[in-house]
């Protein structure tokens, strides 16, 4: 049989596709306060309470009337009259308008003595300092970190409405197996799924994997409609190729319509993009390597423009310890090492080919070669994304012989 060659469309095209082609679902959820941390708040939201409600202590000591410590020194200390005994945080006795610290009070018994006078005020949190009932926590659109969490339950918040998306996640291929199975000869143990829940996850999407469907395509049809009825993305892992056992484009057209088959970007060419019901449905090829690119590139994308965004990628700038050659057909990908010495960063292209799953272990940034570069050489200062923590060393690696990242295709296969 001949495999047919996929027609690719740019990278910056199709990505502008799907923003135009899905707007936002729109959907939303009411999730309580210690669990909507990474998640979007819908609308502003505001304190119930004035925190604190009261005056209170913000040093432990002595709460006194300011004017009776008027003239306290070291050589001159001056009786506190009717001193009230706080600690930090506890509210200010009617009467008293400051508090004296603990060190720089003298005496025992209950005859106290200062030897600093306090201004009126001083060492008080008055009430509503921190927020007053009404006022704004979050403005909408937020995306609410772990510390703001403490914030909203401190100011009565036990619910926060937050931007809900739900998201799909179908495995394919007959040599697949589940996490702790034992694969047979040709199998592989489904990863790629594991690897988008969490990646998508991270950017506040619900995410629900389902079953490993079988290389048959009544099944795949079977999932792929609870799937886009369930969700508001849908992605299929595997079959997106030409091969013999690749049914997802044929699914995907029956069911919808396939609006591209083909990215022009490397790895992760045989992506499709299709429509059912409305709903965008994303195919990647099985390798693993090429199924996180498409989820970087395509998917996450997609959840931005609906409002859904992980937490900031850091970029630095480093040099190039070998010549990277990319077909300038192509935006590529390139899994990089970098390494640091001193202020210098310098950062080595992992080899091709095999070891899919340790490569992405051991890359710690990734290269974007885009489209219509070809080679960028040895030496040169690219700017990378980090996806790791980077080695701290002694001194830049020397640079290496030329390394070729666009020749051969990257293979495509069903499985891992």
């Amino acid at each position: 049989m001949v495999r047919r060659r996929l027609a690719s469309k740019p990278l910056a095209e199709v990505r502008e596709m799907l923003r135009s082609a899905f707007p936002a679902p729109g959907r939303t959820a009411t999730l309580p306060v210690a669990g909507a941390a990474g998640r979007v708040a819908v609308k502003p939201v505001c304190s119930l309470l004035t925190v604190p409600e009261t005056d209170i202590a913000a040093r432990d000591g002595f709460a006194v009337e300011s004017y009776e410590t008027a003239g306290a020194s070291a050589a001159n200390p001056v009786r506190l009259k009717n001193p009230q005994r706080v600690n930090t945080g506890n509210a200010i006795p009617r009467g008293c308008d400051a508090v004296v610290m603990i060190e720089d009070v003298i005496g025992e018994d209950g005859v106290w003595y200062t030897e600093k006078a306090v201004l009126p005020g001083e060492h008080i949190h008055p009430a509503g300092s921190e927020i007053r009932q009404g006022d704004l926590i979050l403005p909408a659109g937020h995306t609410i970190r772990p510390f703001d969490l403490g914030a909203l339950l401190s100011c009565g918040i036990a619910a926060v409405n937050v931007r809900e998306v739900k998201v799909g996640l179908i495995p394919t291929g007959s040599e697949l197996v589940g996490a702790g199975e034992l694969p047979g000869p040709g199998g592989a143990v489904e990863s790629n799924t594991a690897v988008a829940a969490a990646l998508l996850g991270e950017a506040g999407a619900t995410c629900t994997r389902y079953a490993i469907v079988r290389d048959d395509p009544a099944l795949l049809r079977e999932a792929v409609e609870k799937g886009i009825r369930d969700n508001d993305l849908l992605l299929i892992s595997a079959g997106s190729s030409a091969g013999t056992r690749d049914f997802t484009a044929a699914i995907i057209g029956d069911l919808g319509e396939v609006l591209v088959h083909g990215v022009a970007m490397k790895p992760g060419g045989p992506a499709i993009i299709g429509r059912i019901d409305g709903k965008p449905v994303i195919g990647m090829p099985g390798y693993p390597i090429a199924a996180l690119t498409v989820m970087r590139e395509l998917a996450l994308p997609l959840l931005a423009a609906w409002g859904f965004c992980p937490r900031p990628a850091e970029r630095i700038r480093a040099r190039l310890t070998v010549t990277v050659t990319a077909d300038p057909g192509y935006d590529e990908f390139v899994l990089l090492t970098v390494s640091r010495a001193g202020e210098r960063y310098a950062a080595t292209p992992l080899p091709r080919g095999g070891g899919t799953q340790m490569a992405l272990v051991r890359a710690n940034a990734c290269l974007h070669v885009p489209r219509g570069t070809g080679s960028i050489r040895e030496g040169t200062e690219i700017e990378i994304l980090l996806t790791g923590p980077y080695q701290e060393t002694d001194e830049i690696p020397e640079s290496s012989p030329q390394c070729s990242v666009g020749g051969a295709p990257l293979p495509v296969k069903d499985g891992h």
